[in-house]
């Protein structure tokens, strides 16, 4: 990592987050990134991770910006953008490379075969964001995690790729270009939270990780450090919200904040006479309720994805390669009684994911320290492992349709969108 400060933009359904870091050493001389400042606004004109009104998230962005400017003392000129949202797509493909058996696999053979498996028939109206490595082959040699240097005659990738419809990509691209803010690289999401939430050995041995957003969650699956499964379920902590506002005919904004301050995913251990005050529809505007009747409808929104998260994976036909469970972040993972509901239902182990235990990021303010916060601060963690992961977790990014790599997307971007 070349640069000192970084940044990061995650435009989320309900919020918008903007981090500023520098790069720092910490005690034991390993790279880390210190927070300098952030600023959160809630989103506008988004719906399930995808803009609905660019004017809307124009300014919404720019007030996330301007607020973590602010805080930081440092001018944002470029940035890594989340991207998410039920556009999202993915796929495998296979990759073949020779390889100059006098020397082993080089780094550009590494490439040549990620450009290979990239190689497939997509939308033409569907771009590639991401191509990664899941694992590698040297000749006879399979399941290679990292094949640099290793003597054989050909080199072959089983690559998992990640597509985005070109409209949202260049709809929330020209949000933040509209601030005269470079996009240093578009990062999916669960990729991104990944970095600020799992463990190394969960990576490795095999783990789901599910980030619980506001309109969406976001499935990912990695093992062996690598990628093999993404997925957007179109249900988060919006809808459990919405079915808060229905069951109370309360307006969306009360249902919220009773689910924020109320709210349990073990409806039993609320006391059956536990009443709560809301504003609700009608000629009378206040009216009680129970606590337990408010954390039922929450459970039922939450056990319905859980079992969606379940049979995703069976789906997924890679249920067996998860021995270190399912780590929930994401602001709808804070409920009470998430981990339990969830252990329960997908009978492996759970645990809540959150920033502040990557010893790699320092500076977190309370309010960022929250699962809520995990992709923002995985966008910081995936800049500042840049270098090292060119080497050790290659992937192609952002490749335009001639095939030639860009290091940086602003420009290729700033070309596809209209004057």
């Amino acid at each position: 990592m070349t640069r000192e400060i970084i940044a990061a933009v995650d435009v989320g359904t309900t919020k918008i987050c903007a981090l500023v870091g520098t790069v720092i050493h910490d005690s034991l001389g390993n790279l880390a990134v210190r927070v300098l400042g952030g600023g959160v606004t809630p989103s506008r004109g988004l719906r399930r991770g995808v803009v609905m009104d660019v004017p809307e998230v124009t300014t919404a962005i720019g007030e996330a910006l301007e607020t973590a400017e602010q805080e930081s003392g440092r001018q944002i000129t470029s940035c890594y953008l989340g991207i998410a949202g039920n556009h999202i797509a993915t796929s495998n493909s296979a990759g073949i490379s020779p390889i100059d058996g006098r020397h082993g696999v080089t780094g550009n053979d590494m490439q040549r075969a990620l450009e290979a498996a990239r190689a497939v028939q997509i939308a033409a109206n569907r771009q590639i964001i991401h191509v990664i490595a899941r694992h590698w082959k040297v000749d006879e040699q399979v399941n290679i995690q990292q094949p640099l240097g290793i003597l054989g005659s050909r080199l072959e990738v089983d690559a998992h790729i990640v597509t985005g419809t070109i409209n949202a990509i260049n709809n929330l691209a020209q949000c933040v270009l509209a601030h005269g803010i470079d996009i240093d690289e578009l990062v999916l999401e669960p990729l991104a939270s990944g970095e600020a939430v799992l463990t190394a050995e969960e990576r490795q041995m095999g783990v789901v990780m599910a980030d619980l957003g506001g309109g969406t969650t976001d499935l990912a699956l990695f093992r062996g450090n690598g990628l093999w499964h993404t997925e957007v379920l179109d249900v988060g902590g919006s809808h459990m919200t919405n079915d808060v506002a229905i069951g109370l005919r309360a307006p969306f904004e009360v249902a919220e904040e009773l689910k924020l301050r109320y709210g349990h995913l073990q409806p039993e251990r609320i006391a059956e006479d536990e009443q709560v005050w809301a504003t609700v529809f009608g000629d009378k505007p206040e009216r009680t309720f129970s606590r337990r009747f408010i954390s039922q409808i929450l459970q039922a929104r939450a056990e319905e994805t859980a079992e969606l998260i379940q049979s995703r994976i069976a789906k997924s036909s890679y249920g067996h390669m998860v021995p270190a469970g399912l780590v929930l972040t994401g602001g709808a993972s804070q409920l009470p009684g998430a981990v339990d509901l969830f252990r329960r239902i997908l009978r492996m182990p759970v645990r809540i994911g959150s920033p502040v235990d990557h010893p790699a990021v320092h500076g977190l303010s309370r309010e960022l320290q929250s699962p809520a916060f995990a992709t923002a601060a995985g966008l910081l963690l995936w800049a500042l492992y840049e270098d090292a992961r060119a080497i050790h977790y290659p992937m192609q990014r952002m490749i335009p349709e001639n095939g030639q790599i860009l290091d940086k997307v602003g420009g290729w971007l700033r070309s596809l969108l209209p004057d």
